[in-house]
């Protein structure tokens, strides 16, 4: 064990000691700290202030008040404009606050990107347009000037055409019709749903008006205001952040233990190529057996990968503290995902370093690295589903299905549904029974593969090596 532990140690030592690694380390929680505070500084998600006009041809034959076209030019009135933008300006601060980091900073920020999303107001003309008899081709003239804009003074931005049962109809028993929208070639979307919602507005009140209720009124009454959810914890009350906390707290520490696992086992297999090509592996084989060798090597990247983790723990438990929503944490999830790790890392990392063992450069390991790839894709693909249903049988089964089911298992313990007491202690005996089959097939392939030069194996030499040894 000795020996195991003396390996072990040069190969942390050797990667973490480097400043590649701790800049490697250090920079994604820089980006995020950075993102938190510049985003909302940097993002312009400014309205473009347009001046033009918008063509309405109202087939409705509905003349009474309050009609489409007046309620449209109302909607783009310049104190209609003003207040939403206010309303607007409000609700994005409050918004800004509530994800900016503590601090005189955050607020600074959280103000920026509310006041960003105020711009000057646009200037809109609705124009009424009588239909034509031939209304194809007096909407296919309407669709030339907004083609090419720059043919025509008249800077005409949209068309909206609206069907001749839009409001009312004689057949009580059809749905009502709607409209058609055409918009001026290369203009902002952000112009264009807010239009959308308008028009929709204002065709509701002009079928409240025809069936003879106030639009106002009803209106007022179907308006409930918002009520804040407040999730109740030992430590007192924070606002609810809905579904998305845990659902993301899933995803969260699946990534950890993903980045961390990938991160540590790409390491280990490439230490294991360079000292295989660089001849290093005789000298170091010459001290010591190839399963102490390989073991060593598992165990020193191991370390690396946890120190990654535990980096990536304290920055995210951090980050959840300033938010208030450490209550979404408890110590016993945090235990188990450090020992869901290091059943991960093992089959991950036996299987690397046994292509670490079969080849002697990078590029000899790409094909043989495919695999491996697909089996880490695979919680990514299964995340969400298994942090919806985390008590489905597909979850519980594949939960049990090395070397996935540490992953699936920890998505599981991050939802609301949490995972029944005794599925952990199974999933924990299968995984280590899995260790034990992985470090035995890995001994077989790397006591050969360390010491073989040339070709790469394939999948079938690799078999008649695992026989052989």
């Amino acid at each position: 064990m000795g020996k195991i532990f003396a390996v072990a140690r040069r190969e942390y030592v050797s990667t973490v000691a480097t400043k590649g690694f701790i800049i490697g380390v250090l920079i994604l929680p820089a980006i995020m700290i950075a993102a938190f505070v510049l985003i909302p500084l940097l993002i312009n998600d400014r309205t473009p202030a347009l001046k033009g006009v918008i063509a309405v041809i109202d087939r409705t034959g509905w003349t009474q008040d309050p009609g489409v076209v007046s309620a449209l030019r109302q909607a783009y009135a310049p104190e209609t404009l003003r207040a939403e933008r206010e309303a607007e300006r409000i609700a994005k601060e409050a918004a800004a606050k509530a994800i900016a980091p503590a601090g005189p900073l955050g607020e600074k920020a959280a103000q920026a990107a509310a006041e960003q999303s105020v711009a000057d107001l646009p200037e809109i003309a609705v124009e009424s347009l009588a239909p034509q008899e031939n209304l194809d081709a007096q909407v296919e003239a309407l669709k030339a000037r907004l083609r090419d804009p720059s043919k025509s003074d008249d800077r005409l931005l949209a068309v909206v055409v609206l069907d001749a049962d839009a409001v009312h109809s004689d057949d009580a028993t059809k749905p009502l019709g709607s409209y058609q929208l055409y918009l001026r070639t290369k203009l902002d979307d952000r112009f264009e749903q807010p239009l959308h919602g308008k028009v929709r507005q204002a065709i509701i009140g002009a079928r409240m008006a025809a069936a003879g209720q106030d639009y106002a009124q009803v209106n007022r009454l179907m308006q409930v205001g918002p009520a804040p959810s407040t999730v109740v914890t030992e430590d007192g009350e924070r606002k609810s952040s809905g579904a998305a906390g845990n659902f993301f707290l899933a995803m969260g520490f699946m990534l950890l233990m993903w980045s961390s696992v990938f991160t540590g086992g790409q390491y280990l297999m490439t230490t294991v190529i360079e000292e295989k090509s660089s001849r290093v592996m005789e000298v170091l084989l010459s001290a010591v057996s190839p399963m102490q060798l390989m073991t060593g090597k598992i165990l020193g990247q191991m370390a690396v990968a946890l120190s990654i983790l535990l980096v990536y723990v304290v920055i995210g438990l951090f980050g959840l503290q300033r938010f208030n929503l450490l209550d979404l944490v408890n110590s016993g999830n945090l235990t188990l995902l450090v020992v869901y790790f290091i059943i991960a890392f093992f089959l991950i990392g036996a299987m690397m370093a046994a292509i670490g063992s079969a080849v002697t450069e990078m590029r000899e390991a790409q094909a043989m690295l495919t695999p491996v790839m697909l089996v880490l894709m695979v919680p990514m693909i299964l995340w969400m589903p298994l942090a919806r249903t985390p008590n489905s049988a597909f979850a519980t089964i594949i939960s049990f299905v090395p070397p996935i089911g540490p992953f699936a298992m920890v998505i599981r313990m991050a939802s609301t549904e949490g995972v029944p007491w005794w599925q952990h202690p199974v999933a924990i005996v299968t995984g280590a029974l899995a260790v034990f089959g992985a470090i035995w097939l890995t001994a077989k392939i790397f006591r050969i593969g360390v010491l073989m030069y040339g070709k790469p194996p394939n999948l079938r030499t690799l078999i008649r090596w695992v026989r052989m040894a």
